[in-house]
């Protein structure tokens, strides 16, 4: 995606050029013929005053009503028609860009999503695709203000070479004066939209978060949050305006001022004979309607600075380069048995706390491994690392002999079904939401795979049965009935890789039981990495890895561990019920 606002703009230019062309021709059409309307107006008006003494009178007076009547008629309806083609354009543009901006940023990393707030991207995928529809709007106007005046300028040529230069220096004072005063315009808009993308985000976070500000009753202290924020956006939002005022009122009253002086200076042209009345009528009617278009030519430059310093502000959010990127002849992965191999893995953060040095792991195809030890000791790293939600800084992961950077991305999540402590549903039916890991599955599938999974017992107690909305994040089914969700989309998105983050931490025994079952179908045949602080979940594992700072200090099958009496014996012995004190 483009990160400079005018190259992001000019790629969807080209795709509607000849709408936008045909739309200009249209607007230019039109003032041309609203240029001529004062013309015989005046002329109208030489005709009313000398209609005693002129026979053809009354014929030359219809004639000239009826040519301006036309010229304002065709002024008005020609550009109207290029109204419908923009209604027309304006939603496939507004679509084009939500769905670009969609496929990018979805290209980011988890980090990415981690640092930047829900609400403030949202927010500005908003100003992007308003901006631009707004920009063509805006920029058709003054493309047509300025052939509107350079039209004008023609005409009054034609009348007095006299009023040329007087008319262009006046036209080029009035637009540098509003260019100038734009600048800070920019300026002042592209703070307010940040502002107001961070007030956005906190709105959109608390929301995300309602249930913990209920159970907390934090709710003054979000909303004393949220009102700090809008000050500021306020405050903002105030200089924005106040600029804008500004800058209209000193642009309004250069022009009256400009519109008396000529008047007093046609007044001298008329005096010493170098203008007819009829001539005098029309160049100030004429400089009249100019000098709103010469106002309307700055007004929309202004316009136009807003709308870019909107859409500078979100590109400089949302057009950063994606720190994970498939290599150019990266390759699909294609298996159905996985062999996993961490060689001299060496990975730490953005804040240099190193994870991993020299890690070496192997994990034969269909092997059950279990991953032991306290908070920050690596397990979720060793995860998000075999997922490439980070690369690691030296050495390698492979896949069957494949690095996985080698792979693309897509493939690589295809092949691996991860159960989180955590579960995320959207807030759809069960049925799409079992449906996510096989999005087209049949309801016969789902069905079968609910059963897998010990769920389909509870769905079809379920007034709505699988047609039942879970709510956001599924705030509607208990902690055991969202595992099992998750689940029966593992099972269908049969991936030869399975990650369990902590899937059983959370239930109580009853839950758990009914999970272990369902667990123990879904792993047959599958390599599995399982991460969990109760121990007792992980005795059917075909190996343990116990973590400690970056380093595997034990492996081994949960007996043979017992009996070295190390670090996962004291872990064991800790644990009351199977829970870690």
């Amino acid at each position: 995606m483009e990160k400079n606002a005018f190259k992001f703009i000019w790629h969807y230019t080209k795709i509607f050029k000849t709408a936008l062309i045909a739309m200009l021709i249209l607007l230019i059409i039109g003032q041309i013929c609203r240029q001529f309307t004062p013309y015989y107006l005046a002329k109208i008006y030489e005709t009313i005053s000398g209609f005693a003494s002129i026979p053809s009178a009354w014929h030359d007076l219809l004639s000239f009503i009826f040519l301006a009547f036309l010229t304002q008629l065709l002024g008005t309806t020609v550009p109207n028609s290029g109204f419908i083609i923009s209604a027309k354009i304006t939603p496939k543009i507004r679509t084009l860009v939500i769905r670009d901006v969609f496929d990018f940023v979805n290209k980011h990393s988890i980090a990415f999503f981690s640092h930047e707030m829900a609400g403030n991207i949202s927010n500005k995928v908003q100003q992007l695709q308003s901006g631009v529809t707004e920009l063509f709007h805006h920029s058709l106007d003054s493309v047509w203000s300025v052939c509107y005046a350079m039209i004008g300028v023609i005409i009054l040529s034609s009348v007095s070479l006299w009023l040329t230069p007087v008319f262009v220096l006046w036209a080029i004072s009035i637009i540098s004066l509003g260019l100038l005063l734009g600048k800070k315009l920019h300026k002042l808009s592209k703070d307010s939209s940040t502002k107001q993308s961070i007030a956005n985000g906190m709105i959109v976070d608390s929301l995300a978060n309602y249930s913990e500000i209920k159970s907390f009753a934090n709710f003054k202290y979000e909303r004393l949050n949220l009102l700090k924020a809008l000050r500021i956006l306020r405050k903002s939002e105030s200089k924005e305006e106040i600029g804008r005022a500004f800058i209209i009122f000193i642009q309004h009253l250069a022009v009256v001022i400009s519109f008396m002086l000529f008047l007093l200076y046609t007044a001298w042209l008329f005096k010493n004979a170098i203008l007819t009345s009829t001539d005098f009528i029309f160049v100030n009617g004429l400089f009249y309607t100019m000098s709103g278009v010469v106002f309307n030519i700055t007004y929309g430059y202004n316009q136009l600075s807003r709308v870019l310093g909107r859409i500078n502000s979100a590109l400089e959010t949302l057009a950063v380069d994606p720190e994970i990127v498939d290599l150019p002849k990266a390759e699909k992965l294609k298996i159905k048995k996985a062999e996993i191999s961490f060689c001299g893995v060496e990975f730490s953060y953005k804040n240099n706390r190193k994870i991993f040095s020299n890690l070496n792991v192997t994990i034969k195809a269909g092997e059950k491994i279990g991953l032991v030890g306290a908070s920050g000791a690596g397990k979720s790293t060793f995860i998000k690392l075999l997922a490439r939600y980070f690369d690691v800084k030296n050495g390698c992961i492979k896949i069957n002999g494949k690095d996985i950077r080698n792979i693309t991305q897509e493939s690589l999540h295809k092949h691996i079904a991860t159960i989180p402590q955590d579960v995320c549903l959207f807030n759809r039916s069960l049925k799409d939401n079992i449906r996510y890991g096989k999005t087209n599955a049949s309801d016969k599938e789902i069905v079968a795979a609910a059963k897998t999974a010990s769920a389909h017992n509870f769905i079809k107690n379920l007034a709505s049965g699988y047609d039942t909305k879970v709510g956001d994040r599924g705030v509607v089914l208990s902690g055991g009935e969202r595992q099992r969700i998750a689940i029966a989309r593992a099972v269908l998105k049969n991936a030869p890789i399975l990650i369990f983050d902590e899937a059983t931490s959370s239930l109580d025994t009853e839950n758990e039981k009914h999970i272990q079952e369902s667990l123990s179908k879904l792993m047959k045949g599958k390599t599995v990495i399982a991460v969990a602080h109760r121990l007792s979940t992980l005795k059917e594992m075909d190996r343990i890895l116990v973590f400690d700072k970056g380093k595997i200090i034990e492996e081994g099958n949960h007996e043979s561990l017992l009996r070295k009496q190390g670090k996962y014996a004291k872990l064991f012995k800790m644990q009351s019920g199977g829970f870690l004190k």
